[in-house]
């Protein structure tokens, strides 16, 4: 992930609603809540058919295992193909701490994504595009994303990023910039929450419950997906004496849920 911090105002929302701190819910409440709505849970190829290309738009690297590592797998293992656009190299994922280095972090980072991918079974040729966009100020650089990604689109694909309201900036310029490629190309988009398990709660009413939709995750598929997570070393481990790892234990205990939820159109 890159810096965590409050929201712009990008949808007519107070942005401090969307704080990102400590979960408001446990993972283990979120997951017995989710199952008493009765929220669909459907096989991936209802998302993404087997002949379509899965094109993954993620902030920083980890996101697109955070936010879609089940549905990758099981879209590779049905014979499809897939394209990760990864926006930037993360490299401000421990900006402010002492001895930080953004051009080390970055080419770490860069590492960390390229084993993550490999234990997912994702091809790194040609199947990565890195934007190098600056991390933590994609919202400065909404159109250059727009742009980059349109230029790689194609009819027939399914985009996925980050929610428009998943509450760090990085996320929600990815979500919009995606959400305006989908809408002028009609190109299906699937949006992820990654932080939005962190600030809501469940009933929250800023979140359109009704366009949730589950992909259900088998044991081996949730073991890979957090051996590609476990790749990601430098958000894992402590930032400082006083500050804690980006991912914390409850992204990882939600990266280990056997559904991954996607806001569907």
């Amino acid at each position: 992930m890159g810096t965590v911090s409050p929201a712009a105002t990008v949808d007519g929302l107070d942005p401090a609603t969307r704080f990102i701190s400590a979960p408001r819910a446990a993972s283990r409440f979120w997951e017995s809540w989710l199952r008493e709505q009765g929220i669909p849970r459907v096989p991936a190829r209802r998302l993404v058919g087997q002949h379509q290309r899965l094109v993954v738009v993620a902030p920083h690297p980890d996101d697109e295992i955070l936010a879609c590592g089940a549905l990758l797998c099981a879209h590779l293992a049905q014979g499809g193909t897939c394209l990760l656009v990864a926006v930037t190299d993360g490299e401000a994922g421990t900006a402010g701490t002492p001895g930080h280095d953004a051009v080390a972090l970055a080419s770490q980072r860069r590492q960390e994504s390229a084993a993550g991918l490999q234990r997912l079974g994702v091809p790194t040729e040609p199947a990565v595009v890195r934007l190098g966009l600056p991390d933590g100020v994609l919202q400065d650089r909404a159109e250059e994303v727009r742009a980059q990604v349109a230029a790689l689109v194609r009819p027939g694909d399914v985009v996925l990023t980050t929610w428009r309201r998943d509450g760090h900036p990085d996320h929600e310029a990815c979500g919009h910039a995606c959400a305006a490629v989908c809408d002028a190309s009609a190109v299906t988009l699937l949006e992820a929450p990654v932080w939005m398990w962190h600030w809501a709660e469940p009933w929250d009413t800023q979140v359109d419950w009704t366009r949730l939709t589950g992909v259900g995750v088998d044991n081996d598929t949730v073991a890979r997906k957090l051996h590609a997570l476990a790749a990601h070393r430098s958000q894992l481990t402590s930032r400082s004496p006083t500050l804690p790892p980006v991912l914390d234990s409850a992204l990882i205990e939600r990266a280990g849920w056997d559904t991954e939820y996607f806001f569907t159109p």
